[in-house]
This record gives structure tokens, sequence and C-alpha cells, in this order.
């Protein structure tokens, strides 16, 4: 990763701090900022505490919300993805179901959204492929 990982971690704490002391977790405008926080751990080798940090979000979603609303499912599916971008495909596989449950209750109207979602997800394959690849690679490099 590029630029100062080490200030945006710090930066992405400390406004997850403030939404949590003003008990603000579980609005939609916070959702998205833990979910990239989550992705960021991921991608800063850290993986673990992405997926903890979502299973608690999932947990307030369903405590303010439910585990049926739009919210839920974005969370199941960056979890879904987290566990892809790890190659526990057994997870993955799990997470996504769970979000598509959702996606295809809420979009029953509308199939091309459910389409377009899918081709999204089908897309993260071979991007998680080159992740990998990578992950492998600076692996590799620094063992030599």
């Amino acid at each position: 990763m590029n630029g100062h990982p080490d200030l945006a971690r710090e930066h992405m704490e400390k406004s997850i701090s403030l939404l949590d002391q003003f008990n603000l977790l579980h609005i939609n405008d916070s959702i998205p900022q833990i979910a990239n926080y989550a992705m960021f751990l991921t991608e800063q080798q850290e993986p673990e505490r992405g997926i903890s940090e979502l299973q608690k979000l999932s947990g307030i979603i369903k405590e303010y919300h439910s585990d049926h609303c739009l919210d839920y499912a974005k969370v199941q599916e960056t979890l879904g993805t987290i566990y892809l971008m790890t190659a526990n495909l057994p997870q993955a596989k799990t997470h996504f179901k769970r979000a598509f449950k959702i996606y295809e209750k809420i979009w029953t109207d509308e199939p091309e959204m459910i389409e377009a979602k899918y081709q999204e997800i089908q897309e993260l394959y071979p991007q998680v492929g080159f992740f990998l690849g990578q992950q492998l690679s600076d692996f590799l490099t620094k063992q030599t």
C-alpha cells in the first residue's frame, strides 16, 4: 500500500472511536466507514482484526435494525470478501450467500440489481487471486 498507512490507521481508529463514544456506530453513514477500516486492516495483514470489527458491526446492525436489511447484507458481503482474500472459501461462500438472500428479498422487483451485484462479486475472484499472488510475492521477497 502506498502512502502513510500508519497515519491512515490512526485517523480511521480515531473516527471509529468517536462514533462509538457518541453511540453512532449503528447509523447508516458509519457502516461503510467501518467496512473500509476492516478492508484496510486486511490489506495491512490483519484480516482477523478486520473480521472482528465486521462481526461486531453485524451485531450492532442486528440489534438496532435487523439481520434482513441492506446494511447487514453489505457487512456480510464485506466479510465474504475478506474471507475470499484470505483463501477461506467456505466462509466466503457462507457470507456471500447470507448477503444474497437479503439482496434477493430487498430487490425482488429489481432483478437487474441482483444481477449487477452477482457480477460484482464474480469479478472479485480474479482480483483476489491477484491480491493473494501479490501477498505471496511480498512474503517471498522478504524471506530472501
